[in-house]
């Protein structure tokens, strides 16, 4: 099995050097040369890896692809326990799956940017960005060894940091980068943690040398086993926005809409949902720590559905629904289906991308405008947004046969089969809550879209003079273009238009992917298939025909409600009053979470700065080097007085001296 993970990562690497030395140097032809040409060719040599894989026998899929680049570290050669850690490569069914995702969307989403951020000065500079970050999750994706997915891990969160700022002249986004830093470092932490536990267990830090010794090493239930899976889960929560750390997510809005689709469909925000799916045989080892992971998954995907139900920011209603939809994939792999995770994690980066993308076109055309109220009735002048934008809607509401129908409802026809082969009461709150979450998710889905194109539009300002005048405050590209009518909204350059098209065939032939055992192709599962020689050792709970269609028409039925509630309610375009109602504005202010947090986290923290700045530096470090430069100054300037340079006052001294001399042997003696 040949294995071409190290081309692509280095190719990626190799265009953020490039552009990052001399992209401000080159024309925007040469830096799309380099940027596109960096990841289109990682894209190809990670699809000659997935073929690679898929021709080499099953038995040997698991490990016969793993590649040692060199030996890192190699300390204590002679001592019972040496520390050896290797740069190795992966290559198995879910690197593969992983490394087609982040390189295939990733280049979609290169390619789209060209246009999007056509007359951003910073040009070369975000290229650059968004070439990293392609390195960085491919490297967290590829790595064998828990140590370099850490240096992955972190190296993604750089990356998001550069991005969500990269607007740097505006304080909100250098806000909300320093915000995403921060939550994901705690992650990080957590992620150390769990490898220095994994160290003293196992003596070693790759995955087939842990893997491989949790049998005899760990007993299942043991509490290391439950430590070091929940320390996981810390790191998967904060990468993954889950419940309490995903208030960095929605605040990365702040980024180029692009970016936001790379981190919501292809990096970052997947990387959770990986590792848990990575480390399942510890996972499997630990069942307190999976039922953590699937009941912190239907919490947050309950939780964000509700707060998405009131936004008026397209970008944040997206961002809220991405959370959502991560609950569900951990929810999935909470019950032991890491496939349907994964399927779920590759079908919503086909739609959510489209989504993100769909509203950058929107947003692209309205020169800057993100807010919902002043849109509409767009469809008539974006219809290839409208359409496909209807596409990503439709799968990610979950409405057959799209994809988000297939890869959704395996999740929650899982999670019902673990309900009624066990009859434990958790399972069947837990398929409550995705079924509601379903419901809700069309809901405000259709909102969103029923905002923007339905009905008449609402943005059109009278004009003062002919064609377009500037904002004082400015859009995300810092020069806001006021539209005056519907007819200054024109459709995106093809440029933006095909990935959206592409992305749209995806999303909706993307199920295929997938289980079609509801539809009588009980043995067309190709991604579950694909992964069986890494999901040996699991054993899910299996549910009848009978009670997959049940669950699945509960679904679709929920679903089908929501989608006609929003379309009873803003199917004739969007209208909007301001409310009073105290529930709505819990909801819209999404439960005053971050003032909470501000009033009881971060204001004492800054109190407590600014006391010890006071108390430390002011008081006591410079109140002491100042008393001390005081003493001196004293001390100098009074023996300064002894030297007057007269002779007389010399000879008086000494005299003076002498008479001490007598007086005091005198008095002795």
């Amino acid at each position: 099995m040949a294995n071409l993970s190290l081309w692509v990562l280095l190719l990626p690497l190799l265009g953020f050097v490039i552009l990052g030395v001399l992209g401000k140097l080159m024309s925007r032809r040469a830096i799309l040369t380099v940027a596109w040409g960096a990841c289109g060719l990682a894209f190809l040599f990670a699809l000659s890896n997935f073929f690679s894989v898929l021709g080499t026998p099953v038995s040997n899929r698991a490990t016969a692809g793993d590649q040692v680049v060199y030996d890192w570290v190699l300390s204590g050669a002679n001592s019972a326990n040496p520390f050896h850690v290797s740069f190795g490569l992966l290559l198995d069914p879910l690197s593969a799956t992983m490394l087609l995702i982040v390189t295939g969307v990733g280049l979609l989403i290169h390619i789209y940017s060209a246009g999007y951020m056509e007359d951003d000065p910073g040009f070369w500079r975000y290229f650059s960005f968004l070439n990293f970050f392609i390195f960085a999750m491919a490297l967290l994706v590829a790595a064998d060894n828990f140590l370099f997915l850490l240096i992955g891990w972190a190296l993604v969160g750089l990356a998001s940091f550069l991005l969500i700022g990269f607007w740097y002249q505006r304080r909100s986004a250098v806000a909300a980068a320093q915000k995403a830093f921060v939550i994901n470092v705690i992650g990080d932490f957590g992620l150390m943690l769990a490898i220095f536990l994994i160290w003293t267990t196992f003596k070693v830090v790759d995955y087939h040398g842990v893997f491989g010794a949790i049998s005899k090493q760990l007993p299942t239930g043991s509490a290391t086993a439950t430590a070091i899976t929940l320390l996981l889960f810390v790191a998967c929560a904060a990468k993954s926005a889950q419940l309490p750390l995903y208030m960095w997510l929605p605040d990365a809005m702040e980024g180029p809409t692009p970016v936001s689709a790379l981190i919501h469909a292809a990096t970052m925000v997947t990387a959770g949902v990986y590792l848990v799916a990575r480390a399942h045989p510890l996972f499997e080892a630990a069942p307190v720590a999976l039922n953590v992971v699937a009941g912190i998954g239907g919490a947050t995907a309950l939780f964000a559905a509700i707060i998405a139900l009131a936004q008026l920011d397209i970008k944040r209603v997206l961002a809220y629904s991405t959370i959502s939809q991560l609950g569900y994939m951990f929810m999935g792999e909470g019950v032991h289906d890491y496939s349907a995770g994964i399927f779920h994690l590759t079908t919503h980066a086909f739609f959510k991308a489209l989504l993100f993308l769909g509203a950058g076109a929107v947003i692209h055309a309205l020169g800057g405008e993100q807010d919902m109220r002043k849109m509409g009735g767009l469809r008539q002048r974006l219809p290839i947004t409208f359409w496909t934008f209807l596409v990503a809607t439709l799968a990610i509401s979950g409405i057959i046969p799209l994809s988000g129908f297939w890869s959704k409802d395996e999740i929650i026809g899982s999670v019902f089969a673990a309900a009624t082969s066990t009859g434990n009461t958790w399972y069947y709150v837990l398929w409550g809550v995705a079924l509601l979450t379903a419901g809700l998710t069309a809901f405000y889905m259709f909102r969103l879209f029923f905002g923007i194109f339905m009905g008449d539009f609402r943005g059109a300002t009278p004009a003062t003079r002919p064609g377009y005048e500037e904002e004082e405050d400015g859009d995300e590209h810092g020069h806001h273009h006021r539209i005056h009518s519907i007819y200054d909204v024109f459709e995106v350059p093809a440029v933006m238009s095909v990935p959206l098209i592409i992305l749209a065939v995806l999303s909706f032939f993307g199920g295929i992917l997938g289980s079609l055992e509801l539809i009588g192709l009980p043995k067309w599962s190709p991604l579950a298939s694909f992964l069986t020689p890494l999901m040996a050792d699991v054993h899910m709970p299996e549910a009848s025909l009978g009670l997959l269609w049940i669950s699945a028409g509960a679904s679709l039925l929920i679903a089908v409600l929501g989608i006609a509630g929003a379309w009873l309610k803003y199917g004739r375009g969007f209208s909007y009053k301001e409310s009073r109602n105290p529930l709505y504005l819990f909801v819209l202010n999404k439960y005053y979470v971050d003032e909470a947090l501000s009033f009881v986290l971060v204001k004492p923290v800054l109190a407590i700065g600014r006391f010890a700045t006071w108390g430390l530096e002011n008081f006591t470090l410079d109140g002491l080097s100042k008393g001390i430069a005081v003493v001196f100054r004293g001390i100098s300037s009074g023996l300064r007085r002894l030297q007057t340079g007269y002779m007389r006052n010399y000879a008086l001294a000494i005299l003076l001296g002498v008479v001490l001399i007598i007086l005091y042997y005198a008095v002795r003696g």
